[in-house]
């Protein structure tokens, strides 16, 4: 993706440079892309903790943590074109809801922990391995 923004933007330059005005919304879009995916490769930009108390999910340095007893059984949802590994909320779960309405009407899932291809692990192994923490550690 990051090579892909930067081949836009030289494109974008290249637009500009023959004067179409279109070539600086490619240069300021795909711009931004190279700016998030470079912030992705930053370390600890994104990582996801499995231990005893829950699970703390970290992307583009915002970080979320849920204790294993706030939620429900993990499993993978098409969301768009993508798969992603997605969750809803067990009824003792007392944290802001704000989105999880809104998501669970778009999406099927009232959160979502990552996409495929995010980590090294396949998707079913991670969901496998989620489940069991959330059996072992604290399910409802």
């Amino acid at each position: 993706m990051l090579f892909g923004s930067i081949g836009f933007v030289a494109i974008g330059v290249f637009m500009a440079r023959t004067g179409q005005w279109r070539g600086w919304l490619v240069i300021a879009f795909f711009g931004l892309g190279i700016a998030v995916f470079t912030c992705q490769l930053l370390p600890n930009s994104s990582y996801l903790r499995l231990g005893p108390d829950g699970i703390t999910v970290c992307q583009m340095f915002r970080v979320h943590s849920y204790r294993w007893s706030d939620m429900g059984p993990f499993r993978i949802e098409r969301l768009g074109r993508r798969k992603m590994i997605v969750f809803d909320f067990s009824p003792r779960y007392r944290g802001p809801r704000r989105w999880a309405r809104m998501h669970a009407s778009w999406f099927g899932a009232e959160a979502a922990i990552c996409a495929a291809d995010t980590w090294t692990v396949g998707m079913d192994e991670l969901v496998d391995l989620l489940n069991r923490y959330r059996a072992r550690y604290g399910a409802v």
